[in-house]
């Protein structure tokens, strides 16, 4: 038996994605719905609050991180006015706004 069938067969551990939604046993609330998992250092650049243990098996300095949600960091507002960092998924009732917030396309400043 060849050993890349051994490797066809075994579960891959489960990684969150740098820049990718927090899916780990802390995501709850606003950490699960709206953070990103990113550096922690880069986090606080941001102006957003960060937690471990939402970003599963990813390096110790990548954490989740939510930037202009409340209670956590609610006093950043990315893009000016009323605004968060939020994934597009989530809907925006006011404007999106790009170039404020870290991560891809799909991750970027809700303006009321």
């Amino acid at each position: 038996m060849q050993l890349w069938h051994l490797f066809a067969i075994l579960p891959l551990p489960a990684f969150a994605t740098e820049y990718g939604r927090c899916t780990g046993s802390q995501a709850t609330g606003n950490w699960g719905s709206h953070g990103i998992c990113m550096d922690y250092r880069e986090c606080n650049a941001e102006g957003g609050a960060y937690k471990s243990g939402a970003c599963p098996n990813d390096p110790n300095e990548i954490r989740c991180c939510v930037i202009g949600f409340p209670p956590e960091s609610s006093a950043t507002n990315p893009c000016g006015g009323l605004s968060w960092c939020d994934w597009t998924t989530n809907g925006c009732s006011g404007s999106w706004r790009t170039g404020f917030c870290p991560g891809g396309s799909n991750f970027r400043c809700c303006l009321l």
